[in-house]
């Protein structure tokens, strides 16, 4: 009995709690605090509340605030600095695009998804979905697209910061320029994508670093602990060692992404044209190593470009590309033709005619590969 009564005032005191913050929070016209007080209220009802009303009552209250919000960001109402710039971009609708990602990657990816489309489920168990994302790694491996996928997989706006025009001349406008983003993107569900972070988020004690960008690390810092679970914020950076280790103890997960392996070059290629081969994909993948999923996709589309205007097949431009461009003597030339030749079961005479050579040129290139291999 007792411990019924104890139960009893503790969910009557959160109550009180939360309804004193919904006000406080509704007249600051905070529209994202309301949304975070109203989940709060719905993981712990006191007894005799009517759930089976009250619940749904909700719900269907913050979907509407969340209608309302993505009205807001297909409207192109937008912040600006104090010359009028947009200090973003919106994609009210981002299309999904070929995310290709080794396996532990993706599945990170997926179960931040997850989390969103499940989101009445985890707050039944007084869980949040990840608020917030740092992407690092080198560039091209599809941090921005990541994002860009994150938002068409959960169907939700994405919101660019350009942060060429956050960063300010003037005194205190940086910091201005990126709380408004963020109030911005807070006003309704959306993927806020942080490019370039580290530009705005360095080390507070880089002494070759202004005053003005230390101020944006401590406006990053509120924001990040004050981050509403309806908005997913993603940063990307190249460089996560010159971030502020403040910064990044904010984020609720780190994922590093990597250069693309054998298999994910190939998927890519087979993602982007179905009509390749598969001795094709697998030759060019294997040429390709050590590039980044943006430069495949642009080896690709180079390819397409030629044999457009060649009238050609993709398949010849794109060998050319890879695999014949190779003219200067050496291992690297050696590899592609002896790759060719297992391959694409191509002779020595047939590689000699494609990359304008003699065949016995070709046959002692084999011959050197073969004897590297052999070791």
């Amino acid at each position: 009995m007792a411990d019924r009564a104890k139960n009893s005032y503790q969910h009557e005191q959160g109550l009180e709690d939360a309804l004193v913050d919904l006000v406080r929070v509704g007249v600051s016209g905070y529209g994202a605090g309301v949304r975070q007080i109203a989940g709060r209220l719905l993981r712990s009802l006191p007894p005799g509340v009517d759930e089976e009303r009250l619940r749904p009552a909700l719900r269907a209250a913050l979907s509407s605030s969340a209608t309302r919000g993505d009205l807001r960001f297909a409207s192109g109402e937008r912040p600006q600095d104090s010359e009028a710039h947009p200090l973003v971009d919106v994609d009210p609708h981002p299309e999904g695009s070929p995310l290709v990602l080794e396996g532990e990657a993706m599945a990170v990816l997926r179960e931040v998804v997850e989390e969103r489309l499940n989101r009445d489920r985890l707050e039944l168990a007084g869980v949040s979905p990840t608020r917030s994302l740092l992407l690092s790694g080198p560039p091209g491996v599809g941090k921005t697209l990541a994002a860009k996928w994150l938002a068409s997989e959960i169907g939700i706006p994405l919101v660019s910061l350009d942060l060429a025009s956050v960063v300010s001349s003037y005194l205190g406008s940086s910091g201005r320029n990126i709380k408004a983003v963020l109030d911005y993107a807070q006003s309704g569900p959306c993927v806020l994508l942080l490019d370039e972070f580290d530009a705005v988020a360095k080390r507070r004690d880089d002494d070759t670093d202004i005053g003005e960008l230390k101020r944006i690390v401590n406006v990053l810092l509120v924001e990040l602990d004050r981050w509403p679970d309806t908005s997913l914020l993603v940063a990307a950076t190249n460089h996560p060692q010159l971030l502020d280790p403040a910064i990044g103890r904010r984020f609720d997960r780190h994922l590093e992404l990597k250069l693309p392996g054998l298999e994910e070059r190939m998927q890519i290629l087979d993602r982007l044209d179905e009509s390749l081969s598969g001795d094709v994909r697998s030759l060019v993948s294997t040429m390709l190593e050590g590039a980044s999923g943006s430069e495949v996709v642009k080896t690709l589309e180079t390819a397409k470009r030629r044999a457009v205007l060649k009238g050609d097949r993709i398949e010849n431009e794109l060998l050319g590309e890879v695999v014949w461009k190779a003219t200067q003597s050496g291992e690297a030339r050696d590899r592609a033709w002896s790759l060719a030749s297992k391959v694409l079961g191509l002779s020595a005479r047939q590689i000699a005619l494609k990359a304008d050579v003699s065949h016995p040129t070709v046959s002692a290139a084999i011959r050197r590969e073969e004897e590297r291999s052999r070791g």
